[in-house]
This record gives structure tokens, sequence and C-alpha cells, in this order.
């Protein structure tokens, strides 16, 4: 049992809490004016304009039919009824149910509609946002979740415009027209009712201007935190076997206890302000309806109104005072979409760090020389790389060395571009990538992580997302080669297993011997392995290694070493130290001299260091 659940069984005391931690890695999110809204929505609207103008017809239509709903009670009351006419009253309420089957034939056929230009909009802002997504550069993937950009972007905002949708077109176009309507009909039948209306529906217009941007705040400070406690859910469950390796469950939900309550709060004051404008709503209503009645009774007294016209009018007053309460609280839903409008064009409209010149070219003929020249690169502004510079002719198989945090997978991230140097420049056969297409280019390397990413499919699908048109003879092939075609031939379905989120149902050599083969299938010209062997035992990375043998041939190699039978095998080997090219040469000549890689290669093989120390000289 938590302290606090221990709490909630003594006698209700006063409790100091603990402030919940500031949002880490929130979203900078940018307010777009109506004007901003309007003509960024315009585009995605465009194609379904002539739908659009069917539908709003349609509803205009709806709105007529609803608007002369209360004439026919007076027709009934003023004048059916005083010549005591069964026939007239029958011919009437004939009329209305005709008019009004029709109204609900017209208002089903709307909503068909409405509902298909609801989907495909969905539809076109899901596939925009997943392809900006996937072009923004890893500087922004590393700074926001997954889980975030999810729940903030796929879930509130999507949903919140598909909602507003909804709304604009079951509520604002049914209720806006049939309003004008009913108030021509007033104007007809008086004058000075109307009048009252009018003074009312301005008292709603105004309460809805005042109180629905403290509404709009306040929802986006709920979600703003909502969206902080998503995070910290996602992130805690993901840490179960660290949590409860440590027996770390009390801990961990009191803290989950203290970050949920203020969001808690914050989601009651958004609750209240809607609840305010809803009572300040209601009472306009009845302070309407009893002057609508007041004024109705002078007139039958005074002017001699016609009963039917009172009863008509107090029923427009009751469809009017919903009307604009249904568009006072649509206003108030624009407000909270907006929060999730403003999310989603924060992200649509951030540009990824890593440019792309959609006219360049790769080089023809394509020779293979890669080389740094004067490079410099840090994150969030702590250097990594300092003006390094090396060349590497096609063929060659390089291995980066240097103690952790020298900056070997810089270097590769950098050749990858998934990042550009701050300055100096990389160059394939003497062309600035920067001045190359960007997928082209980095078509032509193949990598195996250290720690590889499989996706939540299939084996086979894995495998055909870098070659789709490979066989079936391709993949056992390549999964032969890569020394993984025994272990996936023993799994309950083959090349059809799931292999679980982030291939979890996989052991990490599992894992590392199908990430190469899909490099192999993929057949590159560059190959980056971040020492792609390190979860292998003995027996199968000498198997695999003789694999890479006929892999490396005809390819440049680019390898993040970490053991030392990786280093023997490049013929040439780069030792970085603190982001500086300090050494280069073979194997054997780096031993031989007096340097850092002599200190680090007698660092992993002293059996007396911690394997601590020997992944701090960068050796495992």
């Amino acid at each position: 049992m938590t302290k606090r659940q221990h709490a909630l069984q003594q006698t209700a005391r006063p409790q100091q809490r603990r402030p919940p931690a500031p949002p880490a890695g929130d979203l900078p999110v940018r307010n777009f004016s109506l004007g901003e809204i309007l003509s960024r929505l315009q585009p995605i609207l465009r194609p379904f304009r002539f739908q659009m103008i069917w539908v709003v017809a349609c509803i205009v239509l709806v709105s007529v039919a609803v608007a002369a709903m209360p004439l026919f009670t007076k027709y009934v009351i003023d004048v059916a009824i005083p010549q005591r006419s069964l026939k007239l009253a029958a011919g009437a309420m004939g009329i209305f149910v005709l008019v009004q089957f029709t109204r609900m034939l017209l208002w089903y056929i709307a909503q068909l509609r409405v509902l298909w230009i609801k989907e495909k909009v969905l539809f076109e802002l899901r596939t925009v946002v997943f392809a900006h997504l996937q072009q923004l550069g890893l500087r922004f993937h590393g700074q926001y979740a997954p889980s975030f950009l999810y729940d903030r972007i796929f879930n509130q905002s999507l949903n919140g415009t598909a909602g507003f949708l909804m709304v604009f077109f079951q509520q604002v176009m049914v209720y806006l027209p049939g309003m004008l309507f009913s108030l021509g009909f007033c104007l007809y039948l008086s004058r000075s009712m109307t009048l009252v209306i009018v003074v009312g529906a301005v008292g709603y217009v105004v309460a809805a201007r005042l109180m629905s941007p403290r509404i709009y705040h306040k929802t986006k400070a709920w979600m703003d935190v909502s969206n902080e406690i998503a995070r910290d859910i996602t992130d805690k469950l993901r840490g179960t076997k660290t949590i409860q390796s440590f027996a770390m469950e009390e801990r961990i939900q009191e803290e989950f206890e203290d970050r949920l309550w203020p969001m808690q709060l914050k989601c009651m004051d958004g609750q209240i302000e809607a609840m305010r404008l809803s009572f300040v709503t209601e009472g306009l209503n009845y302070l309407i309806t009893a002057a609508v009645l007041i004024v109705g009774v002078y007139a039958i007294l005074q002017w001699h109104l016609a009963v039917g016209t009172l009863v008509a009018f107090v029923a427009y007053e009751a469809m009017l005072v919903s009307m604009v309460q249904a568009l006072v609280n649509s206003y108030g839903q624009f407000m909270t979409m907006r929060v999730g409008f403003d999310q989603l064009y924060t992200v649509l409209e951030t540009r990824s760090t890593v440019k792309e010149n959609p006219e360049a070219k790769l080089p023809a003929p394509l020779r293979g020389t890669l080389a740094f020249e004067k490079v410099t690169f840090g994150y969030e502004q702590k250097p990594i790389l300092h003006e390094m510079s090396f060349s590497v002719p096609f063929g060659q198989t390089v291995a980066l060395v240097g103690r952790s945090g020298s900056g070997k997978t810089t270097v590769a991230n950098l050749l990858m571009r998934f990042f550009d140097p701050e300055q100096g420049r990389i160059t394939l056969d003497g062309v600035a990538v920067r001045e190359l297409p960007l997928r082209p280019y980095r078509a032509l390397f193949g990598v195996v992580h250290q720690d590889p990413f499989l996706f939540n499919e299939t084996i086979e699908a894995n495998l055909r997302y870098v070659n789709p048109a490979a066989s079936e003879e391709d993949l056992w092939e390549v999964l032969t080669r890569a020394q993984a075609a025994d272990f996936v031939r023993q799994l309950p379905d083959g090349l059809q297993y799931q292999v679980g989120e982030g291939g979890g149902r996989l052991s990490g050599g599992q894992r590392q011997r199908l990430a190469i083969a899909r490099c192999l299938l993929n057949d590159p010209r560059f190959l980056i392995l971040d020492e792609a062997t390190s979860a292998l035992d003995s027996e199968t990375e000498a198997a695999v290694h003789h694999a890479f043998e006929e892999l490396f041939a005809g390819r440049t190699v680019f390898i993040i070493a970490h053991r030392l039978g990786t280093i023997r095998r490049a013929n040439r080997v780069l030792v970085l130290d603190e982001g500086r090219l300090v050494e280069e040469g073979n194997y054997e000549s780096l031993l031989a001299q007096d340097g850092v890689f002599r200190r680090l290669h007698t660092i992993a093989t002293s059996g007396s260091l911690t394997g601590g120390r020997k992944r701090e000289a960068g050796f495992a």
C-alpha cells in the first residue's frame, strides 16, 4: 500500500505535496489567427468545394423547413380552429408532415456526404502529417518521443479537427441559416417581440466573446499537462522491468499521483469555465422567454395580436435561443479545437534542419570517394567533432576507434546526413553532400546498428521494406549468409513470424542477424556497421564475419568497432579522441606507436580491468 492510499484510510488532514515536475521536451506551440486557420484549411477543403456546396444547399432547405414549423401551429390556431374546420387542420398537418419528411431525407443525404468529407479530410491530414514527420530530421525526433507526437498530433489535434468539422456542418450550417430564416418570420409577425429576441441574442454573443478565450487558455493548459502525463505513463510502462528490479513501485506510484492531481485540477478548471458559459446562456434563455411572454400578452390585450401569433413567437423564441446557444457552444468548441489546430500546424510548419535540393543529382559516374573536410559539429550547443578531416577511397574498410563519447557514432550520423556539419563539409567525389539529393544519397548506404530496430511486422515484411521486389529465395539466401536461416526455420511461422514491437519477441543476437540480412538484401555501395556483432556469441560471430568478407567486397565499409577482432579485419583504423582525429593507420602500425590506440588496446586486453573501464575505452 502506498503512503497516499494509507492516508486515504485515515482522517482527512492537510498534506504537503511535492510540486509536479515541469514538462520536459514540450512542443512550443504557435497561436494561429482565424485568418491563418482558414488559409491553411482552404487547400485541404478545396477539392471538396462542389460537394460542400451541395451539402450547404441541402442544409439551407432543411433550415427553411425547421424555421417554418411554428407557422403551421399558428395557422391551425388562428385559421382552422376559429372556422371549426377539421379539413383545414388536417390539410395543414399533411403539408407539415410532407415538409418534415422531406427535411429528414435531405438531412440524411447531407450528413452522409459530410461524413464522407470528414473522413477524406482526416485521411489527407493524416497522410500529410505522417509524411512530414518522416521528413523531419533526427534533431526533431530526438527531442520529442514517438508517444508524445502520436498523442499530441494524431490523437488530440486530428480528432479535434474532425470533431469541429462535424459540429460545423451539423450545427453551424444548420442553425445559422435557420436563425436567419426564423428572424425573418419573426419580423413578419411582430417587430416589437423580435427586438426582444435580438437583444437576447446579442447577450449570448457578448457572453461567448468574453468567456471563450478563458476556455481556450484553460483547455490548452489542461491538454499540455495531459500530454506530459501520457508521456510519463508510457515511459514508466516501458520501464516496468527496471522498476520491479529495484522495487521502486511505491515511489513511482507516488510520483505519478503527485503529477496526476494537478492535471485533474486543470481539467476541472476548463470544465468550470464551460459550465459558467452554460449557466449564463441558460439564464439569458429564461429572461428572453419571460420578456417575450410579457410583450406578447400586452400585444394581445392592447393591439389585438392573434393568440396563434403569440404561440408561434414562443416557439420561435425557444428555437432561436436553442440555435444561438448551439452556435455559442460551437464557438467554444472551436476555441478548444484551436488548441489542437495550433499543435498540428506548428508541427507541419516545422522544417527539417537537413535541407534538400529537389533538383540535385548524384555524381555520374559515381566513383565513391567520401571525405570529411574540417568538419565541426555538436548537439544542442555541445561540441562533439572539431575540424575533422579524412578521405576514404571507394573499397576501403575503415574502423572508427575511440573512447566512449569521442564521436564515432556522430561520424556515422553525419555520413548518413542525419545531421549537417556546423562548419566544414562532407563530400562524395568532391561534391558536398548538402548539394546531393537526400534520399538517393542515403539509399547508397546500408546500416546495421548496435541495437537494431525491427518493425512490429513479420520477418518477411521487415526484410522486404528495403527490397520489395525480392523473391522468397532471395530472402532465404541473405538469411543464410547472415547465419539467421536456422533460427528462422525453427520459429513457429518461419518468415511469417511476428517479431513484436521493436523486435521484442526475438533475442538481441537474433535481431542483429536479421538486421544484417536486411542490409545484405539492400546491396548498398557503402556499409556502416555500428558493432553489428556485439550481441552474437563467439561461434556465430565467426560465421557472420565470414559472411561479412563477402559483403565487404566491392564496398566501402565503416565499422564503429568495440571488439579487437573487428578492428583487425579493417585495412585502415581512424582513432578519435575528444572529437578529433588523432591517429590513423592499420592495426599493426598503430599498435607499434606509443599513442592513444595503444593505450586503448592495453585497456581492452587487460584482464584486471572491469567491463566498465573497457566500455569507457571504446571496447567491450
